[in-house]
């Protein structure tokens, strides 16, 4: 419990190096990213409870504190993510009032998180989250929030070296996979609707670099589900799995 407690006193004495960078803010980069971020801040009407929005968690706070912050379990409370300040103004520009918040965008595979936040210099539980416990091997009583909904299923590499190849569509298509491993070729594999707008594929394949893509008749679809992109040598866009 004592070391414990000053692992999380050394934190506390570094939060100012963690602040730097580690909030939930999208790449500026990306617009599809920013405008979800965006949207999810506009749609926060008060503090209160943590929900879902978006793939996402939204934390709330009062804005009465100098500095309110967060960290999470499944980061082994390594870093501590500061909170945002959103203002409401009237039609004048006056602030009306003002909350604080932090997005955190939803971990893969994670079903619930278990968090802290440190308060003025201070740790304790979320006051507005009735969901606590205490942890036994910590010796520390935790805020959790529980996903209402499962991971969607994505790309992935699994254990045996295939690959499950997952597309998010619409219900009732057909759905076909080519790339490198088909010489391109649209015909060879079909794949199965697995759940309403979900296709899948698990194809073996030895370790290496894989381009690939969907095809719906014979429009080319890239996968939703994976964010790896590039070129091919003839110019088309192609998604990416390396398979180790």
């Amino acid at each position: 419990m004592k070391r414990l407690l000053a692992f999380l006193g050394a934190l506390l004495i570094s939060a100012s190096v963690f602040a730097a960078g580690s909030d939930a803010v999208p790449d500026p980069n990306d617009t599809d990213e920013r405008y979800v971020y965006n949207n999810t801040v506009l749609e926060i009407s008060g503090v209160g409870a943590p929900y879902e929005s978006d793939n996402s968690v939204v934390f709330t706070a009062k804005a009465d504190s100098r500095f309110t912050g967060i960290a999470f379990s499944f980061e082994g409370y390594k870093t501590i993510h500061p909170f945002r300040i959103r203002k409401t103004r009237d039609a004048d520009g006056k602030v009306t009032d003002s909350l604080m918040f932090y997005i955190l965008d939803r971990p893969k595979h994670i079903q619930s998180v278990s968090y802290r936040l440190i308060v003025d210099g201070l740790w304790t539980t979320d006051p507005l989250n009735p969901d606590k416990y205490y942890d036994e091997n910590t010796g520390i009583l935790l805020s959790r929030f529980t996903f209402s909904t499962t991971t969607p299923p994505e790309t992935a590499v699994t254990k045996e070296n295939a690959v499950r190849f997952i597309y998010k569509g619409t219900t009732g298509q057909n759905i076909y996979l080519a790339g490198t491993f088909t010489n391109w070729d649209p015909w060879i594999y079909e794949m199965r609707e697995t759940a309403p707008g979900f296709y899948e594929l698990n194809l073996p394949l030895p370790a290496g670099t894989y381009y690939y893509t969907y095809y719906s008749g014979m429009k080319a679809l890239t996968d939703r589900t994976n964010p790896h992109k590039a070129y091919t040598a003839d110019g088309r866009v192609a998604s990416v799995i390396t398979v180790k």
